[in-house]
């Protein structure tokens, strides 16, 4: 779903082409994180003194997958440098939801690594907060809770009331006249620290006093493109998946697939000389600067490539001199086997087309991006983790330079990531979740639809059209039936109308489940 470095189609006009040459002047790293303090990771000038590279493809080209060895270009890497130390999954900012998709009169519950928070608007110090979703009375989730009239977040099982802050302001149950038990540290809500930048709310994963003022020490990555107005910006969307972090995190990351999984729905040029009706080519892409924090990345001849640990994707295309493509990704780990992506792209062309087209067009068109290859991805994580995470270079067969993110994001989850993701023993990562059934795999409103205030109001308006021509119908099918006074021309006019509108209707409810609920993908009839 690097995939989307060619935006989505049903031939709608948000189309991109995957270019077949591109201007070769690449995107300058200092793009990056103009915000002082705004990431430990930045971009800037490299010293030969620090570079981490790969070793990868030794003197094997692209184009000799066919050669036969007894261990295919083993993934190690070569460092000038010591090691960052282990990643700790918990000493980092966190994604947790566009703030688009927040609805301030209501508190949010979302899950991220494991953990259960409340998303609630603050509106007497005009924040969003981000609190443990466990009210300290009898743990009853606050995300189920209310905001009062002044402002706090109430838990509705017995009315406690929190403010900003996580201090308890309020408990009916105990008299006016009584000890002051609200004051008391056992009834606080742990309150994380958090953050919207980039139009995300972002939180850091721990509520110990010592990262209350992480952000004047560390910042989550920042992107300049997305709040640069000479660009537009397609509306942060988010989805959540029946697949692990890992798997999906390498997929965003791929480009090769792009042409296979989403042959049909991305369009690519084909070069003269392709193989195959797909036009798969031969891709060259050079990974660097593994670190700690993450790892960069070239794809010639134009485009730049960013993975910030643990989470954001960041893919920069030249489509020539002054057209610049972004796409951001982030991949959120949810629990095993489940996870949730937040995706945009903007452009700095095309601008007026981007303000005019609705948002949940754009998301619908991503939607089946992410639907077509989603049967892979399952089955492919159960044959890995019966593999097992340690020789998954042994296991894999990835020959050609295109494989190299893969590789290089494999590499530095078991370098410095532990092999997987940091559960502090919440759940047994040697077993994931049932498969479910294709079409709760592929499930769109449950997973997005709800969430999103663009593609619910679509969803509701087509649902109160769907009624409206089935009414009209009927009504004019009645009204021809019972009138006398009316020619026969005109009567039949109006059967004819009549079964217009509810050919419509059957064509629309068609339309909504496919748009809104469920949209299989064949590959094999592609």
């Amino acid at each position: 779903m690097e995939a989307l470095r060619a935006t989505p189609s049903f031939n709608s006009p948000t189309n991109y082409l995957i270019p077949s040459t591109l201007d070769t002047k690449l995107f300058h790293y200092s793009k990056f994180n103009t915000k002082p303090n705004s990431s430990s990771f930045s971009f800037g000038k490299r010293k030969s003194s620090n570079l981490s590279k790969l070793k990868l493809f030794k003197a094997i080209s692209s184009s000799s997958s066919s050669i036969e060895l007894d261990d295919p270009f083993r993934p190690e890497l070569e460092s000038t440098q010591a090691p960052d130390g282990k990643f700790d999954w918990y000493n980092n900012w966190y994604p947790v939801v566009p703030v688009c998709d927040l609805d301030k009169r209501r508190p949010h519950g979302k899950k991220v690594l494991g953990i259960d928070v409340v998303v609630w608007w603050d509106k007497n110090e005009s924040e969003w907060k981000v609190f443990d979703d466990s009210c300290p009375h009898r743990l009853a989730p606050l995300s189920e809770g209310r905001i009062d009239q002044w402002g706090r977040l109430q838990c509705v099982y017995h009315g406690w009331c929190f403010n900003g802050s996580g201090d308890c302001k309020f408990i009916p149950q105990a008299p006016p006249e009584g000890p002051p038990v609200h004051t008391s540290k056992k009834a606080c809500v742990a309150s994380y620290p958090s953050i919207v930048q980039n139009e995300i709310l972002w939180f850091w994963p721990s509520t110990d006093p010592q990262y209350k003022d992480i952000l004047t020490k560390k910042r989550p990555p920042y992107i300049e493109e997305i709040d640069d107005p000479s660009f537009s910006k397609i509306a942060w969307g988010h989805r959540d998946f029946p697949i692990g972090y890992e798997v999906l995190m390498e997929n965003i990351m791929d480009p090769a697939h792009v042409t296979y999984a989403h042959y049909g729905i991305i369009k690519t040029p084909l070069k003269k000389g392709t193989s195959d009706r797909e036009g798969g080519i031969p891709l060259e892409i050079i990974v660097e600067n593994l670190t700690h924090d993450g790892f960069s990345g070239k794809r010639e001849p134009a485009a730049t490539n960013k993975f910030f640990a643990p989470c954001l994707y960041y893919s920069h295309i030249s489509l020539g001199p002054k057209k610049k493509l972004v796409f951001v990704f982030s991949c959120i780990p949810v629990s095993p086997g489940k996870c949730r992506v937040i995706w945009s792209s903007v452009k700095n062309f095309g601008v007026l087309w981007d303000k005019i087209v609705p948002n949940w067009i754009s998301h619908m068109d991503t939607n089946i991006i992410f639907d077509s290859d989603l049967s892979l991805l399952q089955v492919e994580e159960r044959r890995i983790m019966d593999v097992g995470r340690g020789p998954w270079h042994k296991e894999f067969f990835v020959p050609t330079k295109s494989d190299a993110p893969i590789i290089a994001f494999r590499n530095w989850l078991n370098k410095y990531g532990g092999g997987q993701v940091d559960w502090k023993g919440k759940f047994t990562t040697t077993t994931l979740p049932p498969t479910p059934p294709r079409e709760q795999l592929m499930d769109r409103y449950w997973s997005h639809v709800v969430n999103c205030p663009s593609c619910s109001g679509a969803h509701k308006g087509l649902k109160v059209l769907e009624v409206v021509l089935q009414v009209m119908s009927i009504a004019l099918i009645g009204y021809a039936a019972v009138a006398t006074k009316q020619g026969q021309v005109l009567k039949s006019v109006m059967v004819s109308i009549a079964l217009l509108a509810f050919a419509a209707s059957k064509w629309l409810s068609h339309l909504i489940h496919k748009l809104f609920h469920h949209h299989d993908y064949d590959h094999a009839f592609q």
